[in-house]
C-alpha cells in the first residue's frame, strides 16, 4: 500500500498509471501541475484525507455528494473502502446513511442527471444509475439506512473484517473489527461468528473474495465455513450462480475452485463435479 501521509489534505492528479504528476492546494491546481508533466494523458483527481491512513477519495462522484449533502450523516463503505485501501479501482459505491437512503438515491439522481431505482425500500436501499462524465460509462451508487442504528452496529453485522470499513466524505476513517490489519495480512475473517449463519451466501463468497484478492481464510472462519457448508443449500439459485462466476473469473480461477472444493462447497453447486474427480483423460487433452 502506497504512503499518501505526505500529501494529506491536498489534491493530486494520476496518470494512467496511477503515478501521481501533480499536487496542489485544490483540484485545479494539481490539474495543472499534472497537466505540465502529462500533457497528452487522461489524468484523474483525488483528495488525500487528512486522516489517517491517509486514502486518495476521487473527486468523482465525492465532490458532487459532498456539496450536495452537506448536512447528511453518509459514509462510503464496505469494497469501496477496501479498494481504496488497496489502491484498486473501485467498482461498487456503497454509501451507509443515517436514516431516509431511498429519499437520499432520489435526490442524488435529480441532482446528477441520473435514474433513481428503488432496490429495497423495506430496508430503505436506494440505487441510483448515472454515467461517469470522465468515461461516460454507467456506474451505480447504492444508499442504504444503517442497521443497528449506528455505524458501529452496522459495521459489526457485515460479512468480513474487510469490508467493515466506512470513510466519512471529509475523510474520517472507521474501521471496529481490524479490517486494515487483515488487509495487511491478506486474509478474510468474519466479523462475528454467526456471519455465515445471518446469510449462507457468504460462504461462497469468502471464497471468491480469497480468489480476486490473492487472500487466505482466516483459521476459525475455514472452521466455521466447513461447519456451515450445507446452509449453502438454502441460497437461492441464482446468488449462488453469481457467486461462482465470479469465482471462474478470477485469476487464476483454479486457486479458488481448489478452496471450494477442498472446503465442500463445489459439490453443493456443481454436483457433477465430484462425479469426474476419478475420471482420467489421455494425453494431451489433460
Amino acid at each position: 500500500m502506497r504512503d499518501l501521509s505526505v500529501y494529506a489534505g491536498r489534491w493530486i492528479a494520476l496518470d494512467e498509471h496511477q503515478h501521481i504528476a501533480g499536487v496542489g492546494l485544490t483540484a485545479e491546481a494539481a490539474h495543472r501541475a499534472g497537466r505540465r508533466i502529462r500533457p497528452k494523458e487522461t489524468l484523474w483527481l483525488a483528495w488525500v484525507t487528512p486522516h489517517p491512513p491517509y486514502l486518495a477519495l476521487p473527486a468523482w462522484p465525492c465532490e458532487p455528494l459532498k456539496a450536495l449533502l452537506q448536512e447528511e450523516h453518509l459514509w462510503l463503505v464496505g469494497g469501496a473502502v477496501r479498494d481504496l485501501l488497496l489502491q484498486r479501482p473501485i467498482h461498487d459505491w456503497d454509501f451507509a446513511v443515517e436514516g431516509g437512503a431511498c429519499a437520499l438515491a432520489r435526490r442524488v439522481a435529480n441532482a446528477l442527471g441520473g435514474a433513481y431505482v428503488a432496490l429495497d425500500t423495506e430496508r430503505d436501499t436506494g440505487r441510483v444509475v448515472v454515467n461517469d462524465p470522465a468515461s461516460d460509462a454507467p456506474i451505480t451508487l447504492d444508499f442504504a439506512g444503517l442497521r443497528g442504528g449506528d455505524l458501529a452496529t452496522d459495521l459489526a453485522l457485515r460479512d468480513f473484517t474487510i469490508n467493515a470499513l466506512a470513510l466519512s466524505l471529509t475523510g474520517e476513517f472507521h474501521d471496529p473489527t481490524g479490517g486494515q490489519a487483515d488487509l495487511e495480512a491478506g486474509l478474510v475473517r468474519t466479523t462475528h461468528p454467526g456471519a455465515f449463519s445471518d446469510d449462507p451466501a457468504r460462504l461462497l463468497r469468502a471464497v471468491r473474495a480469497c480468489g480476486e484478492l490473492g487472500f487466505r481464510l482466516e483459521a476459525d472462519t475455514a472452521a466455521a465455513l466447513r461447519a456451515h457448508r450445507a446452509a449453502l443449500r438454502t441460497v437461492a439459485a441464482e446468488r449462488s450462480t453469481a457467486e461462482l462466476r465470479r469465482i471462474v473469473m478470477s485469476a487464476p480461477a483454479h486457486e479458488p475452485l481448489a478452496l471450494a472444493a477442498e472446503l465442500g462447497l463445489l459439490e453443493l453447486v456443481l454436483p457433477e463435479v465430484t462425479a469426474l474427480q476419478e475420471v482420467e483423460q489421455s494425453a494431451p487433452h489433460h
